[in-house]
């Protein structure tokens, strides 16, 4: 069966992850629900450290040298994580704000060969282009994107192009743009569950 690697936003942790991936996880899949390294400076852990602790940092085009170092930082410790806890079988990968991008980022590491799926919520790219580039040599799989048309922390605009470049390889992609802003509303919960558990039903 496949394993869950859901990760959290910045500011969160796992605690604040798990009981919604708990609720998430189809029967029989294992879960993995990492720490971010990075201790953020208001509160929780963060992916990457943003080098200006302004509004508008999160809603920049493109991430500083020093902040791609921390995603590659975090990408190899991810790796580490499931190559100890998930050494074998298909992956679904997902997470929501932070967490999604990093999501899409561990596609470009070897174990991309064993994801089925991503989930990207309220999310969005890092190396788009790059990103494009590596998708172009995976087979195409599924994607799961759930985004808030209010959101002011990543904007929905943002949030489409992680679902266009998606899109362009070929992935068969579930779409839910909500009302709400930066969050993952309760009403689709469900939808997200039952796509896991339709993935894990299509002879992985």
């Amino acid at each position: 069966m496949p394993t869950l690697v859901m990760m959290h936003g910045m500011t969160g942790d796992a605690s604040m992850m798990r009981p919604f991936a708990e609720k998430m996880l189809p029967d029989g899949w294992t879960l993995i629900v990492p720490e971010a390294r990075y201790k953020h400076p208001r509160r929780g852990r963060t992916w990457w450290r943003y080098e200006d602790e302004d509004a508008d940092a999160t809603r920049r085009m493109n991430l500083s040298r020093r902040e791609l170092i921390d995603v590659d930082s975090s990408l190899s410790q991810l790796e580490q994580i499931i190559a100890e806890r998930a050494p074998m079988g298909p992956l679904v990968v997902g997470g929501f704000s932070q967490g999604g991008a990093m999501a899409q980022e561990l596609l470009q590491l070897p174990l991309a060969d064993r994801i089925v799926g991503v989930v990207a919520i309220g999310t969005r790219l890092v190396r788009g282009m790059e990103l494009g580039l590596r998708l172009a040599e995976l087979d195409p799989k599924h994607l799961f994107w759930m985004h808030g048309e209010r959101d002011v922390r990543v904007s929905i605009q943002d949030g489409w192009a992680v679902a266009h470049t998606f899109e362009a390889a070929g992935w068969a992609l579930e779409l839910i743009e909500h009302k709400k802003g930066h969050l993952i509303p309760m009403e689709h919960h469900e939808a997200l569950k039952e796509w896991l558990t339709a993935l894990g039903q299509v002879g992985l």
